[in-house]
């Protein structure tokens, strides 16, 4: 469950989505078969959605009204889509809280936070920029073919440094963008020069490149970039994807950790509502239906466990003529 979250969560924020009927009926399948607590955050996910995008609606007729349908767009405007999401429902992401956003991403912003609040009073909004995309219009030399660059935000703010021309290294980058880990910069910064062909935008220039012939994808600190001026592409509109970090084996281990963690949890509301039904029962009988009502994979071993632990928290009681036969506390 947890990993597929992950990956449903991913399709759904970054747009990539074949089918939504297809996806509410496969988490269908799965609270049918595991339940509802199973699927409540997958649910909760498609809520956000959905919500987001009458909130969008809704505030995007209320700035036309209060600017005037006849208004005149500014050409500084920017086009901007929020999604609204509920911090329990989604996996965590990193957090850029110092990201430095041009005037073109704050003006929109302010004006749906100024929106938000006057409609919904109380909410405390925080800004996960590390989920946020944009169309980026390319021109390598100013004039000629005009690309459409699908790009991450933290990938865009990179990426409009090189306005003027100049070439940066990674440090000057992480300062001016305001991102603090390096390793985050790193990568966009390889997604953006040595990616697949065809969405190399900028050129990496190695510090020691005399000293050897082949391009190394890692980045030196006095390494430089620049704009690829002679960059072409058959497309003209192009998704620049970043580079993921890989899972690693301690990463896995905390999801998996976590998951054992909330299905230790749902042992105990299973073994509390047979309880609070039955009042007494004997020790198989209650492994028994436990193991029947369990929509997860369980070891008897796992619940004899949890009935420990709810004795301990006087949720049960052994009975004191027959030490194989539970009674339930009220």
């Amino acid at each position: 469950e947890a990993f597929y979250m992950k990956d449903l969560a991913r399709r759904l924020l970054w747009n990539r989505v074949v089918n939504m009927d297809s996806e509410k009926h496969f988490v269908s399948l799965l609270k049918t078969e595991c339940g509802a607590g199973y699927t409540s955050k997958m649910e909760g996910m498609f809520q956000d959605m959905e919500w987001s995008r009458e909130t969008m609606t809704r505030y995007k007729q209320s700035t036309m009204d209060l600017l005037g349908a006849t208004t005149t767009k500014s050409s500084d405007d920017t086009d901007m889509d929020i999604n609204v999401l509920t911090t329990g429902y989604w996996p965590m992401y990193p957090q850029f809280q110092h990201l430095i956003l041009p005037d073109r991403l704050t003006r929109p912003r302010e004006r749906f936070i100024e929106y938000y609040k006057t409609k919904y009073q109380g909410r405390r909004m925080t800004w996960q920029y590390s989920l946020g995309n944009c169309i980026v219009r390319f021109s390598p030399r100013g004039k000629g073919p005009t690309f459409d660059l699908i790009l991450s935000l933290c990938q865009a703010l990179v990426l409009v440094q090189f306005n003027d021309g100049l070439s940066f290294g990674i440090k000057q980058l992480m300062e001016r963008v305001g991102i603090e880990k390096r390793e985050e910069m790193e990568r966009m910064l390889q997604s953006l020069s040595v990616g697949k062909d065809g969405t190399r935008v900028l050129v990496k220039q190695d510090y020691d490149a005399d000293s050897k012939k082949k391009l190394r994808m890692t980045v030196h600190d006095d390494d430089t970039f620049v704009v690829r001026e002679k960059f072409h592409s058959n497309s003209r509109r192009i998704r620049i994807t970043n580079i993921m970090t890989k899972e690693t084996k301690d990463d896995r281990e905390k999801t998996v950790q976590a998951v054992n963690r909330d299905r230790l949890y749902l042992i105990d509301a299973v073994l509390v509502r047979i309880m609070k039904a039955r009042k007494t029962i004997m020790h198989q009988q209650l492994l028994a239906q436990v193991l029947e009502q369990l929509k997860v994979p369980a070891q008897a071993s796992d619940i004899k466990k949890r009935i420990e632990t709810l004795i301990e928290r006087e949720y049960l009681e052994r009975d004191g003529k027959d030490r194989n036969r539970y009674n339930y506390l009220a």
